[in-house]
């Protein structure tokens, strides 16, 4: 390694060293030792007390203990719903025969459990409120906002205790310990847990732990205690897990509204009809609820609800009233799926309502600090892999591990929410690792190969028709083969024939990776980006077909419209060949094995028609094996049909191609070492610290800033929005690639409030990334593959040339050729391909790419 390098490396090392020893610092300053306190020194709890008991319950239990009947206190719950709705958690057991809630002024409600979650150990339950006087209503707690809760905040835990005449509510003070902890203790694991200090007992069971503001930050668990963990050490469900197993539930919620009572159920805003509306909308008698609006990834829109839809009914039962309705909703906590009939357009349709998988909530907004801290590391890694200085997987993992360490001493950034992150992207892995071993067997075949020697035959030596083939044979290709592999197999093809054509192969080389970009962007199995975006929001196979074929095919026509008519100079007459060997058929000097089409031919004869006939003869040759072949075409089209099936079969993309890597392994005819060796361990540790990058992002708040910066840039407007999107995510990508830009938005998409018809979100992202990784070189990897290629091809051309051998050969072309075609011809003086290079063509493309694709967007949305 050269000196320049090693201390290029000993400079990254060092910041990021610094930057975990800031962190460190900044976590000791800002939190001293946790030592239990007693609340009545420091703090006058009676405020805090008076603000959340009216929200307390305690939970009575009438018990059967052989022959006697026992009522005792089990615990306490919290009221989170005005119609009586209890959370707790304390551990209800089965011997229980009736259950009694009763609150702070000493009234008494049966209580009845509706839904109860092994998981988060949570219980809803339901007060029975038909004796209650008209018009009462219980008073709900408020939840804490989880990213406000810091290590070393005082806390109070709330506990029923038994008194003579009835109970009385008891209060013990300490300080949080750990925002975020796991265990598993037999068996069980408890996952996100709050960890404080206080000394917890039965009583406790299910109260509440509130802040100084009298908010609710956990639910107490006196019950679960690790083995050899001190006895001061206890442990709560958060405010987070609470809310989240709230919000995954279909219990409607009311507010009041510019229209009146807006009922939010399950990401949809309903409103009630009138006679008015029920005439707009084409109803034949108003009733029903009718949808106002529909939120981003909510199971409302995963269903196909749309704005103006009317709920007729759910699970057949008709709507008459809001109790009703509520009454109903509760019925269904049991369940996870529900068939609801609305009326569209005059028309009744029936769709299913799920929401099994939780609703993706909106990130929280942490402090400051830690937002800036992040963008700085950010901003400080993309710096490098802009400047192109290091590899970037190394930097990759090493900000990963950077961000981990100073995530966890800031208490932001917890190793649970690490594992979240890079786990819930596991499906992207699984279907990278598919696709790859897939298209390794057809690349063992020779087929790939194959398709670009007959491209070449096919070109006759002309520049023109070599841009035009080349181009369209890699969009095609790159359908459903990884774009990056589908340049490295064709590029060195291009780089041979710009030798024997005399021309300039950089514009060549720039159109194939803006081609491959575009036929990438045609489906999900194309590039990165799109992968990552059909995994994460559960796109079938032929919407990406259907939306972005059309416009990515026009894409590539215009691409070659410009070049035809924009750059006429590319496509002059080009010298014939004059260089080959005896046998026709150039022969290689140095030969590189992994590039053996750079290296530099030994002589050189008049005429390209015998190197084309004779690689044309030899084509036939470059099949390895045709029961390969046929095998790896055999499982490409089965998976591409289980892409289109995959919402019939309830398969998602990344469980297809995983299951056709695996028969690609097992039954695709190649030595499974050598297409393991096709799998890019590189590509896998890349995203893997990326996903842990972008989940810290997540986590600090910087990506709700951001999500927040660009609704507010849209003025509310989805069309804006879906604009403002696409160009951001062009300029982005310009300098931080597609795959990290993608991750980067992903989580901010998902955080729009506002669904965008026909999926306009996910379309607008990958317009604007493929937009992007077509203007500069840093865009896409396989611009800068291309790059590395065409570098290499300059260097042993360049090397070759100043030996004596070069110009005796020169010498005698020049005497052989004649004067009459070739007299005062010069090869080109070829350079490395330079960002600012790359970027002169590529560049205008992107921005006609970003007109086309901008009015593409408009048209469908009016559509």
């Amino acid at each position: 390694m050269r000196t320049k390098q090693v201390t290029s490396w000993i400079v990254v090392l060092s910041v990021f060293l610094l930057a975990i020893l800031l962190c460190i610092a900044w976590e000791k300053l800002t939190s001293g030792p946790v030592e239990p306190v007693d609340a009545q020194q420091v703090f006058d709890p009676k405020p805090v007390l008076a603000k959340i008991s009216p929200s307390v319950v305690t939970l009575w239990a009438i018990k059967k203990s052989g022959l006697d009947t026992l009522m005792t206190i089990i615990g306490c719950g919290l009221i989170v719903d005005s119609h009586g709705l209890i959370l707790t958690s304390a551990t209800i057991t089965g011997n229980i025969e009736s259950l009694y809630l009763i609150d702070r002024d000493d009234n008494k409600y049966q209580a009845s459990i509706i839904i109860a979650d092994e998981r988060t150990k949570l219980t809803l339950l339901k007060a029975d409120t038909s004796g209650a006087a008209e018009g009462w209503s219980f008073e709900p707690a408020e939840l804490a906002n989880p990213r406000r809760i810091r290590r070393g905040d005082t806390v109070y835990v709330l506990g029923g205790r038994r008194t003579p005449s009835s109970w009385e509510l008891t209060t013990r003070a300490g300080k949080v310990t750990k925002v975020s902890q796991s265990l598993m203790i037999d068996k069980v694991r408890y996952r996100d847990l709050l960890q404080t200090n206080v000394l917890l007992a039965s009583e406790n069971a299910g109260g509440p732990i509130v802040n100084q503001d009298g908010k609710v930050v956990g639910l107490a668990l006196p019950f679960v205690q690790p083995p050899n963990a001190p006895a001061s050490w206890s442990y709560a469900v958060g405010a987070d897990q609470s809310r989240h197993f709230m919000e995954s539930l279909p219990i409607p919620h009311w507010s009041t509204g510019l229209g009146g009572q807006i009922c939010s159920w399950l990401g949809a805003d309903l409103l009630p009809i009138s006679p008015v509306i029920a005439t707009g909308l084409s109803a034949p008698t108003p009733r029903g609820e009718v949808v106002n609006h529909i939120r981003n990834n909510s199971p409302a829109e995963h269903a196909g609800l749309k704005r103006g839809d009317i709920v007729m009914d759910v699970a057949g039962n008709k709507i008459a009233d809001r109790s009703s309705f509520y009454e109903m909703a509760l019925q269904l906590c049991r369940t996870d799926q529900v068939k609801l009939n609305v009326l569209r357009d005059g028309r009744l349709k029936t769709l299913t309502l799920n929401w099994n998988d939780p609703a993706y909530v909106a990130p929280g907004r942490g402090s400051l600090a830690e937002v800036i801290l992040v963008v700085l590391i950010f901003a400080l890694m993309y710096y490098f892999v802009y400047k192109n200085m290091f590899d970037r997987v190394i930097l990759f993992v090493l900000g990963a591990i950077v961000m981990a360490v100073a995530g966890h001493h800031l208490g932001f950034y917890e190793q649970d929410q690490m594992a979240s992150a890079l786990l819930g992207k596991l499906d992207v892995l699984c279907f990278i690792v598919g696709m790859q071993l897939i298209s390794g067997v057809l690349e063992e075949a020779g087929a790939l190969e194959y398709l670009a020697r007959k491209i070449t035959i096919a070109t006759r030596g002309s520049a023109w028709r070599v841009m035009w083939l080349f181009c369209l044979v890699t969009y095609f290709m790159s359908l459903f083969i990884n774009n990056l592999t589908t340049i490295m197999l064709v590029a060195p093809m291009v780089l041979m024939l710009s030798r024997h054509l005399d021309c300039d192969p950089k514009p060549f080389l720039i159109s194939l990776v803006i081609a491959s970009n575009l036929g990438g962007a045609s489906t999900m199995v194309g590039d990165f980006p799109n992968m990552l975006i059909a995994t994460e929001a559960g796109l079938p196979f032929y919407q990406f077909v259907s939306y972005m074929l059309p416009i990515c095919l026009l894409e590539l026509f215009v691409l070659l419209a410009y070049l035809r008519f924009a750059k006429p100079s590319l496509f002059e007459a080009a010298v014939p060949l004059r260089s080959l060997a005896a046998d026709g058929y150039p022969s290689f000097e140095q030969a590189d094995e992994r590039y053996p089409e750079l290296s530099e031919p030994r002589s050189r004869a008049a005429g390209n028609e015998a190197m084309l006939e004779k690689m044309r003869l030899d084509t036939s040759k470059v099949i390895k094996s045709r029961d390969v072949l046929r095998r790896g075409l055999l499982i490409l089209a089965v998976v591409v049909v289980g892409f289109l099936l995959s919402d019939i079969l309830k398969w998602s993309p990344a469980v297809i191609a995983l299951i056709g890597g695996i028969i690609a392994l097992t039954f695709g005819g190649c030595e499974p070492f050598s297409l393991l060796q096709k799998v890019s361990l590189r590509d896998i540790l890349f995203f893997s610290g990326l996903f842990v990058l972008v989940g810290a992002a997540e986590a600090s708040g910087a990506l709700g800033y951001l999500s927040g910066l660009i609704v507010y840039l849209s003025f509310g407007n989805t069309l804006i929005l879906c604009l403002l999107l696409m160009w951001a995510g062009t300029f982005v990508t310009c300098f931080l690639n597609a795959g990290p830009t993608t991750a980067l938005f992903l989580p901010i998409v998902l955080s729009f409030e506002s669904a965008a018809p026909h999926s306009l979100y996910w379309w607008s992202l990958s317009l604007g990334v493929c937009a992007g990784s077509s203007g500069t070189l840093v865009g896409a990897t396989a611009g800068s593959v291309t790059a590395h290629m065409f570098n290499r091809f300059v260097k042993d051309l360049n090397k070759t040339a100043a030996g004596s051998v070069k110009n005796a050969l020169l010498d005698s072309i020049e005497a052989d050729a004649g004067s009459s075609n070739s007299a005062g011809k010069e090869k080109p003086n070829l350079t490395k391909l330079t960002f600012q290079e790359y970027a002169s063509l590529g560049f205008p493309v992107m921005l006609i790419f970003l007109l086309i694709s901008s009015a593409y967007i408009i048209m469908i949305y009016r559509w």
